[in-house]
């Protein structure tokens, strides 16, 4: 068998990435040694799609051959084949493979490793640490799934919807990819305009403008995701740093690998500007966010939302903050009575409570240190 370049994608003195047409097949090949008045090749069957998200550097050299039937070549010098075979791109020698996330621009870092994911709205990977490509526990899965899910909906949605049920909004995702744990959101399924109205007080939203909102909010999420990667890097999660990232640092919180999870590095992709963007966050950097967490989420602080559950028996409120989780305020005995004689003091009204809050991915809960203040929901109650 004679292999025929069609096109050279990559070349160092000899073609290092190119196509060949084998059969009625197109494959992309890659050189990764030389062996003696020869080459050693592998090759994947390609599409004109990989090849294209390849050359416009929205997919890895390595996802372009991970997306079809992957082989072995030995060739001449000339490329007449002395044997091929099959084999699963895992068993090869990984050293010998371009890392992941390397464009075919040298120039552009952080693309895509999936067909899919370089053609999605979103997407979050967990991997290193004990991923295996075959299988895992289902309980495993069920964790980080259900954790993407949480974190997806704080990261992608306007503050008005993004505590929402998922009848309000929700997502579409392609087949989870293992290996690393890889899932690739599509675009938002909108909300219907009635129930639009509600959240959105009321205002005359069209389904245009409305994606638009989704669209602008993945790109604040995307941008600000970079510019906290960027503070880790340099070293200056700071105080005030972590403050000014308090809230996005809240929303990932409740996708941080512990010590019982598998993975140990977290990554969110997604376009911004024209270029797709890879903002990876490794163990050490997981650790130094975990930690800004719990030391600011967890000393007394005020916070404010409007009171939707009022539970008498146990003595807390519930109350909606915009832009977050809700939020369970529990109270003393004495300090609920004392709520309860104020004249507001129903739901539809403004709470400011002060104590300490702690993260649940569902509702946050509160350990309030004094009665609350009550205030109609038409008052500024940060003003008082």
């Amino acid at each position: 068998m004679q292999i025929t370049l069609s096109e050279v994608l990559a070349k160092y003195d000899d073609p290092i990435l190119f196509t060949s047409k084998i059969g009625f097949e197109e494959y992309i090949f890659l050189n990764v040694d030389d062996v003696e008045d020869g080459y050693l090749l592998v090759a994947s069957s390609t599409t004109p799609e990989v090849i294209s998200l390849l050359k416009d550097n929205k997919l890895s050299i390595l996802g372009a051959l991970r997306s079809g039937d992957f082989i072995v070549v030995e060739c001449s010098s000339d490329y007449a084949v002395r044997r091929y075979w099959p084999i699963n791109i895992e068993g090869f020698d990984q050293s010998l493979l371009p890392d992941a996330g390397a464009a075919l621009s040298l120039e552009v870092d952080g693309v895509a490793d999936t067909v899919d994911q370089a053609k999605s709205y979103f997407s979050i990977r967990l991997s290193g640490g004990f991923l295996g490509q075959e299988s895992m526990a289902f309980h495993q899965f069920k964790k980080m799934v259900d954790n993407a899910y949480i974190v997806a909906r704080k990261l992608l949605a306007p503050a008005e919807v993004k505590s929402s049920k998922s009848q309000v909004y929700d997502f579409h995702i392609t087949e989870p990819e293992f290996g690393s744990l890889i899932i690739n959101i599509e675009k938002p399924q909108l909300p219907r305009q009635a129930i639009v109205s509600r959240y959105f007080q009321g205002d005359a939203i069209d389904t245009s403008a409305l994606r638009g909102i989704f669209w602008d909010t993945k790109n604040k999420t995307l941008a600000n995701l970079q510019e906290l990667k960027r503070t880790l890097e340099v070293g200056e999660l700071d105080e005030n740093a972590v403050s000014n990232f308090a809230l996005l640092i809240r929303d990932i919180s409740s996708i941080f690998p512990d010590q019982r999870d598998l993975f140990s590095d977290i990554e969110f992709s997604g376009e911004l500007d024209g270029s797709w963007r890879t903002l990876k966050f490794n163990s050490e950097d997981t650790a130094e966010l975990k930690e800004a967490h719990r030391k600011f989420f967890e000393k007394p602080q005020f916070v404010t939302g409007v009171i939707s559950i009022i539970n008498e028996g146990t003595y807390n409120v519930v109350i909606k903050v915009l832009g977050t989780n809700e939020v369970r305020c529990n109270f003393s005995a004495a300090d609920f009575e004392e709520m309860k004689a104020m004249e507001h003091f129903q739901t539809g009204n403004m709470l400011r409570a002060h104590g300490v809050i702690y993260s649940r991915s569902r509702r946050d809960i509160m350990t309030c240190d004094s009665a609350a203040d009550v205030f109609l929901k038409v008052d500024d109650p940060t003003e008082n």
